[in-house]
């Protein structure tokens, strides 16, 4: 009686091989978007925690300043517009930038290549000049924009608040805020006839704001005159 050739073994076909080939292929395609979700959401939270300290970063510079926040920075045909100020790096509020644009270090961590931006209504330091005239009407101011049903900010009415004498206070003491996802999401506004993104509204209408996961938008905290700072979702 013959005895079975236990040395030969069974092969997989060309078909068989093709078959588990596409289901690895299919199981890939299914898990990587939800892979991506989760780095996404992993980063909102980083983004949230570390707009956190920086709104505690301002409230001590406050303290130690006579309820004065540092100045927004902005100019013309720069990358320093709404960059966080040097003013949190002088005192160690935060660490100081290694590069020679005059910045706390605090990359984005959606865009690395620029800090988490700030902007409150008062001083200003544009194009490389500080302005700090809150009786002139002609001289540069910074500027928030502020929604009429402030700290909701659903509407899109509102205005420009720059704590001049004789107007108004902002509701809005300052706002702090990553660009998102999404840097170039389709919610920003643009310029008339341009791809640039017209951040002249930013960051509190909740319109620009990233609102759930797998959305684009504006992950934002800001201050608001009775000292509780609100946050996006």
């Amino acid at each position: 009686m013959r005895q079975p050739d236990h040395t030969q073994r069974a092969a997989f076909t060309l078909v068989e091989l093709l078959v588990v080939v596409a289901i690895v292929a299919l199981l890939l395609a299914m898990l990587l978007p939800s892979h991506r979700r989760v780095r996404v959401q992993a980063r909102v939270v980083v983004a949230h925690a570390d707009l956190r300290n920086i709104c505690v970063a301002l409230d001590a510079y406050a303290m130690d300043n006579r309820d004065r926040w540092p100045p927004t920075r902005s100019g013309c045909g720069t990358n320093v517009n709404y960059q966080l100020p040097v003013e949190l790096a002088g005192d160690r509020y935060l660490p100081r930038s290694p590069s020679r644009i005059p910045q706390a270090h605090m990359p984005d961590v959606f865009d690395s290549t620029h800090t988490y931006k700030y902007r409150a209504p008062g001083p200003v330091w544009f194009n490389g000049s500080f302005f700090d005239f809150p009786d002139s009407t002609w001289r540069p101011r910074a500027k928030i924009w502020v929604p009429e049903d402030f700290p909701q900010c659903r509407d899109e009415e509102g205005r420009y608040f720059a704590n001049r004498t004789g107007e108004p206070p902002s509701p809005a003491t300052y706002a702090v805020w990553s660009v998102g996802p999404d840097p170039w999401s389709a919610k920003f506004p643009r310029y008339e006839g341009s791809d640039q993104i017209d951040e002249s509204r930013f960051p509190l209408p909740q319109g620009f704001w990233l609102m759930h996961g797998g959305d684009t938008g504006l992950i934002t905290h800001f201050r608001c005159r009775n000292s509780i700072v609100r946050t996006s979702p």
